[in-house]
């Protein structure tokens, strides 16, 4: 019981206020999470941030987390916890660019994705509850657990009584250089303002919240660190970095 109420507490954080802490991540489990396709084909599902809530005893909320290199890029490693490290750049989705695009689109190297369903035997739908996904344009932004101050936000719910009130199943992939993360789309996507810098280094957050009114109910969190490509390909090869790494970034 003291763990749901510890838990009940960081929620409380992401979703109410500014907070202390180390690296920005909140799971209950990281891992392969099969269920997730994020929408696509062949988008990694083998390192996922993932939480789990069964509320009224017959209604479970599952939301989770993570990210993967786009198309052909360079892999985007994590330290099993949480911490996610991808190579600065843009292109069309591979470094052949203009040759052989697999998209039509430019973006970063890397993609953030979500996953969030719910199984209930009482009917409960998706938009019987406030969902919110929060993202960082920000490379200086915070990067202390769990703070959702100066992100941007998409309102789940909002777009789910607009669009799909019976969802039960909502997943995706998306690109800080989507220009809608950007520029935002009132009242569904707020941006935080400002511009992603695809070149940029540093650490970028990305959250879901779920709650009931007022109340918290449940969140994941995870941490993106863009860093240059000789300190990423140190940090995926080497077992000593990869252990230094996660004693710095303690989980929640």
């Amino acid at each position: 019981m003291r763990i749901r109420f510890l838990k009940l507490a960081v929620v409380a954080a992401l979703i109410t206020a500014p907070g202390i802490g180390s690296a920005f991540t909140v799971y209950d489990g990281f891992g392969p999470f099969p269920n997730a396709s994020f929408g696509g084909t062949g988008i990694p599902n083998n390192a996922v941030a993932a939480s789990k809530q069964i509320i009224d005893g017959n209604t479970t909320i599952t939301i989770a987390m993570n990210a993967t290199e786009r198309y052909s890029n360079p892999v985007v490693g994590n330290n099993s916890a949480a911490v996610f490290y991808a190579t600065p750049g843009q292109n069309c989705g591979i470094a052949t660019d203009p040759v052989g695009c697999p998209s039509a689109t430019q973006g970063a190297l890397w993609n953030w994705n979500y996953y969030i369903d719910i199984v209930s035997g009482s009917g409960k739908v998706l938009a019987d509850y406030q969902i919110d996904i929060w993202y960082d344009l920000n490379p200086a932004g915070p990067t202390a657990c769990c703070s959702t101050a100066g992100l941007g936000r998409i309102d789940v719910t909002a777009a789910l009584l607009a669009f799909n009130p019976g969802s039960v199943l909502e997943q995706g992939s998306e690109n800080l250089l989507f220009n809608y993360l950007n520029v935002g789309s009132p009242p569904y996507v707020i941006a935080p303002g400002g511009a992603f810098n695809p070149n940029a280094l540093g650490n970028y957050q990305f959250a879901i919240t779920v709650s009931s009114g007022s109340f918290p109910l449940d969140s994941v969190a995870m941490e993106v660190q863009v860093i240059p490509v000789p300190a990423a390909a140190w940090l995926f090869g080497s077992a000593l970095g990869l252990f230094g790494v996660m004693r710095r970034r303690a989980t929640a």
